[in-house]
């Protein structure tokens, strides 16, 4: 779903549409800004037909279906982001698949009158998964944690991280699969950093010799 409008600059781009930021948008009317020369003006624009689209949201274990009225043009891409309200809670979800009406298959990118179901999972919370290799005992010991922490909060190779009475040293985050305008599947030079709704394991090795594996 998308926060830009093409249109004409009336000031600097007459002739050519520009990708214009929307900064504010009510019933009939659009505030745009132009990338160009930031010109701030309302347009009137027709009320879009809306649509309610199938949504599944997994979040942990879990997973509840609901439905939202979306602009029936409007294009949809694995890895956009938006707030779903719902009976039982609100989330801020993330476009993981896309089913299309025509068929069981799945795409990346599609226009909402297009889709049957919209599968995405929650991302204001969730639960990182951490390998911690042990480095006190002869005998080499793992052991995976799942940490909960929210979405946007920052992992970095390298760096020593305390999460509920756990030590760890970063050495390597593999990278979930929808995310926007990214090739990488992996990060593992110290400095590369990744948020947690982002993340599908992490590797590391503990910091201290008093990490309890049972």
């Amino acid at each position: 779903m998308t926060n830009t409008h093409l249109d004409y600059c009336s000031l600097c781009s007459p002739q050519v549409e520009l990708e214009h930021a929307i900064l504010h948008t009510s019933k009939d009317t659009l505030t745009l800004q132009c990338p160009s020369c930031n010109h701030v003006y309302k347009k009137q624009i027709s009320s879009p037909k809306l649509i309610n689209c199938s949504i599944i949201i997994s979040q942990h274990e879990d997973s509840l279906s609901t439905t939202l009225p979306i602009p029936q043009d409007d294009l949809l891409e694995i890895g956009d982001e938006f707030i779903v309200d719902t009976e039982e809670a609100i989330f801020v979800v993330k476009i993981t698949s896309l089913e299309l009406h025509s068929s069981s298959k799945r795409v990346s990118k599609t226009k909402a009158k297009d889709v049957k179901t919209i599968w995405t999972r929650a991302i204001d919370n969730v639960y990182v998964p951490v390998t911690i290799h042990s480095l006190g005992s002869k005998k080499h010991k793992s052991k995976s944690i799942k940490f909960g922490v929210p979405g946007d909060y920052s992992f970095e190779v390298g760096k020593t991280t305390n999460l509920d009475g756990s030590s760890f040293i970063i050495e390597g985050i593999h990278l979930r699969s929808d995310i926007q305008n990214t090739t990488l599947t992996k990060l593992k030079k110290n400095g590369d950093s990744a948020l947690a709704k982002d993340i599908k394991r992490i590797y590391a090795r503990e910091s201290k010799y008093n990490f309890s594996y049972r």
